[in-house]
């Protein structure tokens, strides 16, 4: 049986990556925050996998597909940033899509992308309580 600390082992990483993503917009990385980004929520939908189903988490990062597992109805908002932050999980792993990310993400692309996050992360946070 899946036990609270899968849950905070979960929460726990998700909060580095996003404190991560954070110290790298300040250091100029600004394509490496959307990775981070991603890889908070990722990691928070994991962990409201293992609440919500009492199972361990599939090993996919799609984050959409994450969020339908676990049974929280997201409004389409939502979906959407769900569904672009996974754009920067996929296209990062390659090399030519990496300059190609590089080059178009700015300080604010970066900027507004993390507090998009850090809003849709406190409010799954939410569902871990």
């Amino acid at each position: 049986m899946v036990m609270d600390k899968d849950i905070e082992y979960w929460l726990e990483i998700a909060e580095y990556d996003l404190d991560t993503a954070r110290a790298l917009l300040g250091s100029g990385r600004y394509a490496y925050v959307l990775f981070m980004c991603q890889q908070a929520v990722e990691k928070i939908l994991k962990g409201l996998v293992v609440k919500n189903t009492h199972k361990l988490p599939p090993r996919l990062h799609n984050l959409l597909r994450l969020s339908e597992l676990t049974g929280l109805d997201l409004e389409q908002g939502k979906k959407e940033l769900l569904e672009k932050l996974s754009y920067y999980y996929l296209e990062s792993r390659y090399p030519e899509e990496q300059k190609k990310i590089t080059a178009e993400v700015d300080r604010k692309v970066a900027g507004d992308y993390l507090l998009e996050t850090e809003e849709i992360f406190t409010w799954l946070k939410s569902r871990l309580k």
